[in-house]
């Protein structure tokens, strides 16, 4: 009689571990039976000894300094063996509690784990693209054969000791063979996605997942004979139960399940078995046929089908429980949010990127709850509940920071910024509305009365309007009146963003531009967010106040130290001019200023990057100049000259003779952007427009591969510290393009290979963000699959 999944119930839950169990393994013998090994996201490998039908935590390993990727044990030298997010291994001897080897080589995550051809031996696959075997020696020296071919990631490492090869699968949606010595001997393909798991079966056949949700068995002969489909997600491990039978096989994935298969046959044994966590990463099988499975809500679970070794009645009774109330949250919204769509209690340990920053989490019980970013950390706001019927198609309410409001409108303040979310309920006092709106963003007292009348314009007669005249009313902030446009200050002209570097009496460089369009398509009339033909410019200026910081500046300077005359700033300013006549002796002037210590440079780099907008004016002052000469220095300068001289890369990359310039020193230009590791969420944007004008350069020409390793590097290392949403999207647009050109498997294979990255990628595409950022999670879907 065929064994089947419907047998096994529920034998015991292992609780100890605080996040994610990535990897389970079965360890050592003891009188009572096999322990247990499990790793997890909380950086500990854990270790359980069977006690009866239960098993205790033993001993706790805390070696690693990143999360725990996979975990496996070497009987005959009794090794338990463990990787990590920190690029090692770490080799104890059983019960021991510090590592008797720690493993140092690879350049990223040690993904995979599997004993070697020789004792002593282990072989190892990372994301830097390469698996190792490594041969450890009896006094302890070690050394190690690198595997090199794939182009991504390698995830599944196995060994046929029958035929003493050994086999790789990657991100590359590639199967590799390998002999002894590391030589490549073949290769499978037949994956559309990131190869996950191997599994070496009998007559030297192979068993194969992946990211495609798969399972694919090859014979001997390298020919993918059978698929095995069912799974609805990505497959992340298999685990072969010999003691129901040599072609019997487990896999677990994304899609919440663990499911039983008949190699050999391609038949699903019995109904899948649901978890109560949406990723169950790993799974492993005991010598008595029990399954053990690792998962998202950091539990391990034993499954059983001998009725002797099954949980008590009260035990199954809660699983079952809780997987009823995890199947009917599959489809469960809050506001309009799949809940399963949100994140896990793992997004807390991200930082939040700005003050009073709120992020949904779903709770491991179900429950939904509401974080704010204050003071360095994330602090509870309470439940998050569907209180006017639970979405807001049927509510009639919209959901912002996790509240419920009649209206949510968008305000454009830039051209070059996102639009910023304005709430409002009906009743409210409009006046009062805009007053908070403003004070909460920072905004020009004199949007004031623009902000209510949009409001009154668009509540569609839910706003209370009171009388304008002679009414009192008084800045609820400050107590003081309220500005008025027309009074002595109407010719003041609202800037969008306060400078991030002088202050708020200082010059902006967004201008003003109100906006009555309510629901905004953020793709702007296409649903394709790369490849991007239309390059980003800066464009906008406060003329007024930069020469007003000119003046200022130049007030404070001797004539040996650069003054000028009024009348030179004057000239210079109208650099600033969207039609521009050339004029040598303006650009003279501009070459000037640009001799003014690095400390007052900013306004006049800011004229700069307007006038290089203009190729006849970039092509005067480079060729009589060499302009760029003058500015790349300041890339290593203060934060304000980096902006702008980053600005000033992108506004020049919207026409020929900029694109020539640049790129012929784009390594060196690369490398200098890259060197910055911090900045405001205007200098994230600069950095990420400048990769993306690169890129959609590449695009609309024959792609080189040295430029596109480049500046995919220069993306990487902008992604590992940049927090600002427009800047992580128009960086995952400079990747979506260069994943469009020849060199498009090169940029993906350096892509899936740093896994920070790959971590927050995956992050904020599972992240629901508000209506003005919904535009990241298109473009994350579309970049993973892509991937």
């Amino acid at each position: 009689m065929e064994p089947t999944l419907d047998k096994y119930k529920l034998s015991c839950e292992l609780l100890g571990h605080s996040l994610d169990v990535r990897a389970v393994a079965v360890g050592g013998k003891t009188n009572e039976g096999q322990m247990l090994l499990s790793g997890s996201r909380d950086k500990t490998t854990k270790i359980w000894k069977p006690i009866g039908n239960e098993y205790i935590e033993s001993v706790t390993l805390k070696d690693h300094k990143n999360f725990i990727a996979s975990v496996c044990y070497l009987p005959q030298e009794q090794w338990i063996c463990t990787s990590s997010n920190d690029a090692t291994i770490c080799i104890y001897q059983q019960d021991a509690f510090v590592p008797l080897l720690t493993l140092k080589g690879h350049e990223s995550t040690v993904c995979a784990l599997a004993g070697g051809l020789k004792p002593r031996s282990l072989i190892s696959g990372s994301w830097d693209k390469t698996a190792r075997v490594w041969l450890i020696s009896e006094t302890g020296d070690v050394t190690h054969i690198a595997l090199q071919g794939h182009e991504a990631a390698v995830w599944a490492v196995a060994t046929l000791q029958e035929q003493q090869k050994y086999v790789t699968g990657g991100a590359d949606k590639c199967i590799y063979y390998w002999n002894a010595q590391g030589e490549k001997l073949r290769l499978l393909k037949g994956h559309t996605d990131c190869v996950r798991g191997l599994i070496p079966l009998p007559s030297n056949s192979l068993l194969s997942c992946g990211n495609d949700a798969v399972l694919r068995y090859w014979n001997e002969d390298g020919e993918c004979v059978r698929e095995l489909s069912g799974h609805t997600n990505y497959i992340y491990a298999m685990a072969r139960n010999q003691q129901l039978g040599e072609q019997i096989v487990l896999s677990c994935g994304e899609d919440s399940t663990l499911r039983m298969w008949n190699v050999s046959t391609g038949k699903e044994l019995g109904a899948p078995l649901l978890h109560p966590a949406i990723s169950v990463w790993s799974v492993a099988c005991l010598a008595n046929g029990d399954i053990v499975t690792g998962c998202s809500d950091g539990v391990v679970r034993v499954f059983s089908q001998d009725p002797a070794r099954q949980g008590k009645q009260q035990l199954v009774q809660s699983f079952e429980m809780a997987v009823a109330t995890h199947k009917s949250q599959l489809n469960e919204e809050i506001g309009g949010v799949k809940k399963t769509d949100l994140p896990g209690p793992e997004a807390l340990l991200t930082n939040g990127t700005r003050e009073g920053q709120t992020k949904m989490v779903r709770e491991t019980d179900g429950s939904v709850k509401c974080y704010s970013w204050e003071l360095g950390k994330w602090n509870l706001v309470g439940d998050v509940t569907g209180a006017t019927g639970g979405t807001q198609s049927n509510s009639g309410k919209k959901l912002h920071d996790g509240k419920e409001y009649d209206f949510v409108f968008n305000v454009d303040i830039s051209d070059t910024e996102p639009p910023i979310k304005l709430p409002y309920n009906r009743g409210e006092d409009p006046w009062q509305a805009a007053q908070s709106f403003i004070h909460r963003h920072n905004l020009p007292q004199a949007y004031l009365d623009q902000v209510a009348n949009f409001i009154v314009k668009n509540s569609k007669g839910g706003a209370t309007v009171t009388s304008q005249a002679n009414s009192g009313y008084q800045d609820p902030f400050t107590g003081g009146a309220r500005y008025v446009p027309g009074s002595s200050q109407s010719n003041v002209q609202g800037g969008g963003n306060m400078d991030p570097f002088t202050g708020g009496s200082s010059y902006s460089t967004a201008a003003s531009k109100q906006s009555s369009n309510v629901d905004v398509n953020f793709v702007r009339g296409s649903d394709k967010h790369f490849p991007v033909s239309s390059y980003r410019t800066f464009d906008t200026c406060d003329a007024g106040k930069v020469l007003d910081k000119m003046k200022e500046f130049n007030n404070k300077l001797t004539s040996t130290e650069g003054k000028v005359g009024d009348e030179l700033l004057q000239a210079v300013i109208r650099l600033t001019d969207k039609s521009l006549a050339l004029d040598p002796t303006t650009l003279e002037a501009l070459m000037l200023l640009l001799k003014w210590p690095a400390g007052m440079l900013f306004p006049v780099l800011d004229i700069l990057r307007l006038a290089v907008r203009h190729e006849a004016v970039f092509s005067l002052l480079q060729n009589s100049h060499n302009i760029l000469s003058h500015i790349v220095p300041q890339l290593n300068g203060a934060a304000a000259n980096q902006l702008m001289v980053c600005r000033c890369l992108a506004n020049a990359l919207t026409h020929a003779a900029g694109r020539q310039q640049i790129q012929a020193q784009l390594p060196q230009l690369v490398e200098l952007v890259a060197g910055i590791r911090a900045g405001s969420p205007n200098l994230q944007i600069a950095i990420a427009t400048f990769y993306l004008n690169v890129t959609i350069a590449q695009t609309q020409s024959v792609a080189s591969s040295e430029v596109c390793h480049s500046v995919t590097s220069g993306v990487l290392e902008l992604l590992k510290w940049a927090k600002d949403l427009e800047a992580w999207y128009r960086a995952m647009q400079a990747i979506g393009n260069l994943t469009t050109t020849a060199c498009g498997q090169e940029t993906i294979a350096q892509v899936v290979s740093v896994d920070s990255v790959m971590d927050k990628l995956r992050e904020l595409t599972n992240t629901p963000q508000d209506e003005n950022f919904a535009k990241v999670n298109v473009l994350g879907q579309a970049l993973l699959a892509a991937f």
